[in-house]
Parts: C-alpha cells; sequence; structure tokens
C-alpha cells in the first residue's frame, strides 16, 4: 500500500470509530435532554462512521486515496461513491436537525426539495459537486450554531460550534484537494476533520458525564 493511502486508511479508520462513539454518547445524551440537534448529530455521525468506514476499506482494498480512485477501477468508484453520498445524506440529516431547532415544523417542508437537489448534484461530476454540498450544508450548520449560541451561551453549544467549525475547514480543504486531484491536500483535510470529530466526541463525552453546560 503507498503511503497516503495508508495514511489515509489510518484516518478514515480512526475518524469512523470517534463518528460512531460521538453518534452512541450522542444518542446517550438525546435520552436525557431530548435535543434536537443533539438527535440529529447521533444519527448523522453513525451515518458518518459507516461512511467513513467503507471509505477505509476502499483505501486498504486499492492501496489509494480518494482522489487518487477517481480514474480507475468500477469497484472503488463504486465504493467512492457510496461514501460520498452516506456523507451527504449525514450532514444533510445534522443540517435538518439545526433548521429544527431553529425554526420547528417549518422545516420540513425544505427536506424534499434539499433531497432533490442532492440527487440532481449526483448526476454531474458527483465527486466534486458532493463536496460543494457538503460545504453548503456545514456553513448552514456552522450559521445555525452560531444562532443557537447567541441565543442560548452555554459549554455546551460552544463546543458543537468549534467542533463544525473544524469540519468546515476540513471540508473546504477536501474540496480544494478534489478540484485539484491534490492527494496532499486530501490528508491534510482529512487530518483537519479527524480533529473536529475527536473535538464533539470529547465534549459528547463529557456532557454524557456531567450534562450539557
Amino acid at each position: 500500500m503507498a503511503t497516503g493511502a495508508l495514511i489515509s486508511f489510518t484516518l478514515n479508520t480512526l475518524c469512523a470509530v470517534v463518528a460512531l462513539l460521538t453518534s452512541y454518547y450522542a444518542y446517550r445524551v438525546n435520552r436525557l435532554v431530548a435535543n434536537q440537534v443533539v438527535g440529529a448529530i447521533s444519527l448523522g455521525f453513525m451515518l458518518l462512521g459507516i461512511g467513513l468506514a467503507v471509505d477505509a476499506g476502499t483505501a486498504l482494498v486499492s492501496g489509494q486515496t480518494l482522489v487518487e480512485s477517481l480514474h480507475p477501477r468500477v469497484i472503488v468508484l463504486l465504493s467512492a461513491a457510496t461514501y460520498l453520498t452516506v456523507q451527504m445524506v449525514a450532514y444533510l440529516v445534522i443540517a435538518i436537525g439545526y433548521a429544527r431547532a431553529a425554526y420547528g415544523g417549518q422545516a420540513k417542508t425544505a427536506v424534499p426539495a434539499v433531497l432533490v437537489g442532492a440527487g440532481a448534484v449526483g448526476l454531474y461530476r458527483f465527486s466534486l459537486l458532493s463536496y460543494f454540498v457538503v460545504l453548503i450544508l456545514l456553513a448552514f450548520v456552522v450559521f445555525q450554531g452560531l444562532l443557537l449560541h447567541s441565543g442560548q451561551k452555554n459549554r455546551f453549544s460552544s463546543a458543537v460550534l468549534l467542533a463544525f467549525g473544524l469540519i468546515l475547514v476540513a471540508h473546504v480543504v477536501l474540496l480544494a484537494s478534489v478540484i485539484t486531484l491534490g492527494p496532499l491536500l486530501f490528508l491534510i483535510g482529512t487530518g483537519i476533520q479527524f480533529l473536529g470529530f475527536l473535538s464533539l466526541l470529547i465534549f459528547v463525552v463529557r456532557s454524557e458525564v456531567v450534562g450539557p453546560r
């Protein structure tokens, strides 16, 4: 396995484990506080963990990172498309959770339109535009997080905002890596994403122990 693919496999495996742990602890926190955002994070990070496990497996089997495998084998491309699709759905779930927390039932009317838009995007240069869609969804999540944080300043909302801010930065780098097909940028973006996932896990675990503050 090439060095880049090995690093990608390691980072994505760690991200998958952290995402699944985040999902589990967010589920436990949600049982205590019944919060729409926490519930969306639980479901979204479960999907992200599954998607990242698929991407890690692709790097292990193919010996290539995602941006290096955008040309060749059909199975690798299908695996990459699966990961990108799951990733879009995961961040869509989280964005809907934030929208429902901010706007209540009104957010439900936007769901079909977003799903149709995501499906249309998938038909045209799927790998590039899926990262673009995720970037928009993350920007929305961070924006709504800022609004919610300004309305209820507490340690939990600050921690979640910081984590999603890091994930947003990571996806700016990941989008640039897809545009330029740059493996180094892809690895840097994956590393920043891991830090975002890890920071969210730490605060979710802490909240499960001492409660959101």
